[in-house]
């Protein structure tokens, strides 16, 4: 019985870390074995800015590499009296857009270094995401009735459909991996499959590693979403109105005031002018 417990734990740690090996790939570091990942765990500790929070008798330490262009790698140590370990360390992308969350719940698991919000989208549609931030946020944020996120996909693999294949309409989706076909098995909770029409993209550049990557911005109908992905990962050509299908692991940022005020660039086109006037009128 013990074998098989022990086999089936190992099976479980090779397939996280092959997981976790596709997504450091998607925002451009090759890691293909415990030496190379602790070699970015010490690239992280050297350059990174610090940050933590307290959790009773526990501290969560944050590091945070900036790359540039919105890449990030987050390594994220747990400290309880004498004991001090690196929980964990994943790829990570600050997005353009912000977004509101609102109803939402945070659950952490401080001992792995991880903490998932979900929530509603808008109103509109049920997100859950891996929160990447939590030791730069002051707790008082999360007493707020909604969060105001920066959210984005980070890419196991995406494909631009030619145009012969295009979607019909209800191919076009974003949902939860488990929830599929095919997908459950091995979906993390975070997990989606997102199918949609591009309405921007961009190229990017690991400044560390010199890979080549992009930035596609991605209309599922029942959201919009920014996709990063790694170019040699890409099957086939980007152009703007093309259909493309992802499956990425959602992860996002929470925004406080400053950093929301900061991202500002004029009005969103997206909406009417009418929808900006109403805003203004005062009720009698």
């Amino acid at each position: 019985m013990s074998n098989s417990v022990n086999q089936e734990s190992q099976e479980q740690e090779s397939t996280a870390a092959a997981v976790m090996a596709e997504l450091f790939g998607a925002i451009g570091f090759e890691i293909g074995n415990d030496r190379s990942y602790n070699l970015l765990v010490e690239q992280v500790e050297a350059n990174a800015e610090r940050s933590e929070v307290r959790r009773g008798d526990a501290a969560i330490h944050g590091r945070c590499w900036k790359l540039g262009d919105g890449l990030e790698v987050w390594s994220i140590l747990y400290e309880r009296g004498r004991d001090l370990y690196y929980a964990d360390c994943r790829p990570a992308f600050r997005s353009r857009y912000v977004r509101t969350i609102v109803p939402w719940e945070l659950i952490e698991y401080e001992e792995d270094g991880e903490a998932i919000v979900c929530g509603s989208l808008g109103g509109a549609h049920e997100v859950v995401f891996e929160l990447q931030n939590l030791t730069e946020l002051d707790d008082q944020i999360f007493r707020r009735s909604h969060l105001q996120v920066a959210l984005a996909g980070i890419a196991y693999a995406a494909r631009v459909r030619p145009r012969t294949e295009s979607l019909r309409p209800e191919e076009r989706r974003f949902e939860l991996a488990s929830r599929l076909e095919g997908f459950a098995d091995k979906a993390c909770e975070n997990d989606y499959v997102v199918s949609g029409r591009v309405l921007a993209w961009r190229n990017i550049r690991n400044a560390e590693t010199a890979a080549d990557l992009v930035w596609i911005y991605v209309d599922a109908v029942n959201i919009r979403l920014e996709i990063l992905a790694n170019r040699r990962s890409l099957r086939g050509q980007l152009a703007i109105g093309a259909d493309i299908s992802a499956n990425i692991w959602l992860q996002g940022h929470v925004l406080e005031e400053g950093e929301i005020t900061a991202r500002y660039e004029g009005v969103d086109r997206q909406f009417e002018m009418a929808d900006f006037w109403s805003s203004l009128r005062m009720d009698n």
